[in-house]
């Protein structure tokens, strides 16, 4: 057992994660892991939006708890994503690339962590600051390599290399949803530079290229049309949400000073963007 496991066996989710009460597959397996390593993706950009938030006084205790509900979900996927966990619907880990990439992702988050925590009990200092700043993109980045490489091991007979692109992909926009009010607080915050037009543009531009292919299938990008109607519906619902969170992006982008309230409506939709998104997924890997 890996030293994470043994320092987190008690740690908890607090998303809604897969339940098997039967006997887990090859391919219940690889959905499973492509679905939880792709929501570690989010987990590093929702976790320093939540840090961010306390830094910005937005409901500081409610996004401190946040912060501390993040680091507890990371931590057990992460053991689970090399040791198995039962309840998830994991398998333990046999790849040894993929073994060693978990190893790179481990030795992240054990200085990313600590930081995200510091800044959520109010420690605002430089140190922690840079960590959390450099960090999460660093740990977001191998995350989404080894997501990558997961998709390429876990293809087989019954498990098509578009199915699992599809899934990787439409996991991804649940860590957008995330990662753009990360980058808006940063501006919120003074970060000017991590919180930069041409920034947010790219990440809204990148959800917004994704949903498009997403809800027609894209061939030439090895992604499936939504499989069924209610893959569809969700998706679109997904996406009028989306559209109204990017006005709401749009007007704080031209706001000096932000109100409190706009803040909160800020946290408030791209969370419901992320639910509905999740939504979308687990209609993928069910």
């Amino acid at each position: 057992m890996s030293v994470l496991a043994t320092a987190f066996a008690m740690s908890f989710l607090v998303w809604p994660t897969p339940g098997h009460s039967g006997q887990i597959t090859a391919e219940s397996n690889a959905r499973d892991r492509m679905n939880l390593a792709g929501r570690e993706r989010m987990l590093t950009q929702q976790l320093t939006r939540n840090a961010c938030f306390v830094m910005a006084g937005v409901a500081p205790d409610r996004f401190a708890q946040r912060t501390q509900e993040n680091v507890e979900d990371f931590n057990r996927v992460l053991v689970g994503l090399r040791d198995g966990d039962a309840e998830l619907g994991l398998l333990p880990e046999t790849d040894p690339g993929v073994l060693a990439a978990l190893d790179d992702i481990e030795a992240l988050w054990e200085q990313f962590r600590p930081a995200a925590q510091q800044i959520s009990a109010g420690d605002f200092h430089t140190i922690p600051m840079e960590q959390l700043v450099s960090l999460n993109m660093a740990t977001l980045k191998q995350m989404h390599e080894t997501v990558m490489a997961m998709a390429d091991i876990y293809t087989n007979d019954n498990m098509s290399p578009d199915l699992l692109k599809t899934v990787a992909v439409a996991g991804r926009q649940r860590m957008l949803s995330q990662k753009v009010s990360k980058e808006v607080c940063f501006k919120i915050i003074g970060l000017d530079g991590l919180g930069a037009s041409d920034l947010v543009e790219a990440t809204i531009q990148d959800f917004d290229d994704a949903m498009a292919r997403l809800m027609t299938g894209s061939e030439a990008d090895g992604i499936l049309p939504p499989p069924n109607e209610a893959t569809l519906a969700q998706l679109q619902v997904t996406n009028a949400t989306w559209q109204e969170f990017k006005q709401l992006v749009a007007d704080i982008q031209g706001e000096a000073e932000v109100p409190a309230e706009t803040k909160i409506r800020l946290s408030n939709l791209s969370d419901q963007v992320l639910k509905e998104m999740n939504a979308a997924v687990q209609l993928y890997v069910q």
